[in-house]
């Protein structure tokens, strides 16, 4: 059974972005280049169970709706501060960041202290229907959000619901995007499909989602350009290893530059500039992580260069 691709144009999008990026920026302590992009799942809910997604699974995955304590999000934007971060700042996740109701809390503290960072949120929408919704989209704009990417699911008859609401609020293209996730099967329901580092299983007439039997010999840019923050405050190395297995720190413990700098990571990052996924969770994970992140993982192929690791 071929899997048939489908590329969302929203990967190009960001990966210009992420390329300008870290061509702008200066390199960290030791010639170590920054990420241009952190992910952070507020908090460990999400409304839907898409059969594409590891919440399918509700037992594996249960909805768990606790956010990381606003005093530990300070720390984190502070210790971003002190590299004047430009970057993309992303809720999102393995979560529906609408359902934190003092969203608007979080973005603002981004906002008051980096103000050149692009905020963006990834949700269903769902919430954003409700009685408040409209009420709840003006305050996060008003607290400095840059985009809302709006994901449908049901089909083409939510694309005009979503668009009253973008004109009524006057928003432009950019600031409030609509991705169309009901495509038939044939288009991978409009995604960029993959099976999440093994956490999906799914059979249908054009591919099929399970753990991979051998590793990809193959690289991935994803730890190279950017970091994921979960709920509890584990930093993950990707935001497709849904199962946790590879936590690097936790930033209640320690500042994000210090994990992102650690050694631990830096040997996964020189695994996969090798073309080795031989670890968890890469090892059963199919997905293709070169589509964005070029500049980024040509950034740290030199630093490799100039310092001995060894990918242990």
């Amino acid at each position: 059974m071929k899997k048939k691709l489908f590329t969302d144009k929203n990967i190009s999008r960001l990966g210009n972005f992420v390329d300008r990026h870290i061509l702008s920026v200066p390199l960290l302590k030791n010639g170590i280049p920054p990420f241009s992009s952190v992910e952070f799942s507020i908090n460990g809910a999400c409304n839907r169970r898409c059969h594409f997604c590891p919440r399918v699974n509700k037992k594996d995955y249960p909805n768990i709706l606790e956010n990381l304590d606003i005093g530990a999000f300070k720390n984190l934007i502070n210790d971003l501060v002190t590299i004047n971060y430009t970057g993309r700042f992303a809720f999102s996740g393995f979560c529906e960041p609408l359902l934190t109701k003092n969203l608007h809390e979080y973005i603002s503290e981004i906002k008051v202290h980096l103000p050149k960072t692009i905020v963006e949120i990834v949700s269903n929408g769902d919430v954003l229907l409700s009685k408040n919704g409209e009420k709840m989209l003006t305050k996060l704009y008003d607290s400095g959000l840059d985009t809302i990417r709006v994901s449908l699911y049901d089909g083409p008859h939510q694309i005009k619901i979503f668009k009253k609401l973008k004109h009524k609020l006057s928003l432009n293209d950019k600031q409030f995007m609509i991705r169309e996730r009901f495509l038939d099967q044939d288009k991978s329901f409009g995604l960029t499909i993959s099976n999440r580092a093994g956490s999906v299983r799914l059979k249908t007439d054009y591919f099929e989602l399970k753990p991979l039997k051998e590793p990809l010999k193959k690289s991935c840019h994803y730890p190279f350009y950017k970091v994921l923050i979960d709920h509890d405050g584990t930093v993950l190395m990707c935001s497709n290893d849904w199962k946790k297995e590879k936590p690097l720190g936790n930033i209640l413990n320690e500042s994000l530059l210090k994990i992102w700098s650690n050694s631990e990571f830096i040997k996964v990052r020189k695994k996969l500039s090798q073309k080795d996924r031989c670890h968890n969770p890469c090892n059963v994970c199919d997905v293709n992580g070169t589509l964005n992140g070029k500049v980024s993982f040509e950034y740290w192929i030199k630093y490799f260069s100039n310092n001995k690791i060894i990918a242990g």
